[in-house]
């Protein structure tokens, strides 16, 4: 069920009115029950019933934290073996369901035979594996390292983990974030989870799935295109993921105010950043923060030597990249960041100069347009996924590299380069065709992109100067009722399709 979809509307609505309807006592059984639901119907629409076998494996996961981290609080003694352990089967969870595969496709790159029975196991990926283990696991370590020290009652745990809003594609929640909450609603809640939401169903609908379909048509065959259209597909990829996935969240957020519960931001302008660390303090917010106090802590953080820093940065962002997918791509793009955060950090303290932001505007610009193109940069690994060419697969790894070298290499008349290669007479073609034959391709629509580019930008600034909006407050109520007018019959149309899967569903 997307949050993109007519279906979901009807979802939210009969859920909403049932919650707020019943007494308070009942509501959180109905988030637990439509939580349920909505996570069972990606397995009923991908197997039937024979796909309600993943929630069962979801929900049985769950339950066994609970009981193990309820065994942790009772035996203070053995609290470090039963945290160790229940981690454990949480990663191995997550390693049998998601890396598998990868596993056996590394050991055929290396030459090593595997059994016939273990190459042909095909597991499917559960929805939200990787989110929902590392909220488990934030949880049983914060016990551990005593953040909570009651026990939860059983329902309230489950409602943390399950709640249906941020439950497919976070935010990360940690137990701070939601246990200590009390819904309420109010006419503040109201209005900011009615401007979350249609500002998250722009973002996607209007903004993101248009320009899906202009970037594909690069990264699925970019020999053919010119280096400046692959440098403006990784542009225009790095506005269409930020589109899609800060429009989850505001969605998921959005949603989640009209429950009566306020989950954490995952994005604050993070285009507008002028260093890594920025960056990474502004994009996926709750990821980055899971991963600094969960692995770059533990490996000793910054408390160790200088070249022991930077390996950390570079273990945690490699790791990182891992967590988003099961291929080298994801790992080099991780590994990328971690270069980069751990290089600022050199270039800091070894050379003394500042990489923070500064208040000289043309420099701060300067630096927000350089992180951004490194961005963009790090979007043709991110983006580059495996394609099927008559027959034949070509690896995401292969795409990353064709992208990349045809960044510096492919120029208009590439094209005809390849073609002598292959042996192939050019003069021949050209006299019969035109010189245009071998022409690379330019990437199209280029006036859509501009005005997506342009709505990302606005996006951004009202994040990043909120006070510029405030004297439009007095408005609120009839702005918001003409906007969703408008908008409602501009994008209904387009959400009683099945509509376009976010990017992160698949991590």
């Amino acid at each position: 069920m997307l949050f993109n979809s007519f279906l979901f509307l009807l979802f939210f609505a009969a859920v909403y009115v049932i919650y707020w309807l019943l007494p308070s006592r009942y509501r959180p059984g109905v988030l637990i029950i439509g939580s349920v639901i909505f996570y069972a119907t990606w397995g009923l629409n991908r197997e039937g019933w024979w796909g309600i076998r993943w929630t069962v494996h979801f929900i049985g996961l769950v339950v066994l934290n609970y009981f193990m981290v309820e065994w942790m609080l009772r035996h203070h003694a053995r609290r470090k073996m039963i945290m160790a352990l229940t981690v454990i089967i949480n990663l191995l969870n997550l390693a049998l369901f998601k890396y598998f595969g990868f596993f056996v496709r590394m050991t055929a790159d290396l030459g090593l035979d595997l059994p016939p029975f273990v190459e042909n196991m095909n597991l499917f990926l559960p929805l939200a594996i990787s989110f929902y283990t590392f909220q488990l696991t934030a949880y049983v370590v914060d016990v551990y390292r005593g953040v909570i020290t009651e026990e939860i009652k059983f329902s309230r745990f489950f409602l943390f983990i399950l709640f249906f809003p941020q439950l497919i594609a976070g935010p990360i929640m940690r137990s701070t974030d939601f246990l200590p909450q009390s819904a309420f609603i109010d006419k503040e809640r109201i209005y900011r989870g009615c401007w979350l939401f249609i500002s998250g169903l722009i973002k996607k609908v209007l903004v993101a799935d248009p320009m899906s379909s202009i970037v594909s048509a690069v990264f699925a065959a970019p020999e053919l295109y010119t280096g400046w259209s692959i440098m403006l597909a990784g542009m225009s990829f790095s506005v269409q993921i930020y589109c899609d996935f800060s429009g989850y969240t505001d969605i998921a957020r959005g949603s989640a105010l009209l429950l009566g519960y306020d989950i954490p931001e995952n994005f604050k302008a993070p285009f507008f950043s002028a260093s890594a660390r920025e960056l990474w303090q502004r994009w996926h917010i709750t990821l980055a923060t899971w991963l600094r106090d969960y692995i770059y802590f533990p490996l000793g953080g910054s408390k160790v030597s200088a070249g022991r820093t930077y390996i950390n940065q570079i273990i945690t962002f490699a790791l990182g990249g891992l967590w988003h997918g099961a291929d080298y791509t994801y790992v080099l793009w991780g590994t990328m960041w971690g270069v980069l955060l751990a290089g600022e950090r050199m270039i800091e303290q070894l050379l003394g100069l500042k990489t923070t932001p500064d208040k000289n505007g043309p420099v701060k610009i300067l630096k927000i347009l350089l992180m951004f193109s490194l961005f963009s940069f790090s979007a043709l690994m991110f983006r580059a996924h495996p394609v099927q060419y008559k027959g034949m697969e070509i690896s995401s790894t292969e795409i990353m590299g064709q992208m990349i070298s045809g960044l510096f290499t492919h120029g208009s008349h590439h094209l005809t380069e390849y073609y002598e290669e292959a042996g192939g007479d050019t003069e021949t073609l050209e006299s019969v065709f035109g010189s245009e034959i071998f022409r690379s391709q330019e990437m199209s629509q280029l006036d859509t992109i501009a005005v997506m580019f342009l709505v990302a930008f606005f996006f951004h600034w009202v994040q990043y100067k909120p006070q510029h909006f405030q004297r439009f407050r007095r408005y609120e109520f009839w702005l918001l009722l003409i906007l969703g007018t408008l908008l409602g019959g501009w994008m209904l149309p387009a959400l009683s399709q099945s509509g376009h899967q976010f990017i992160y569903f698949v991590f």
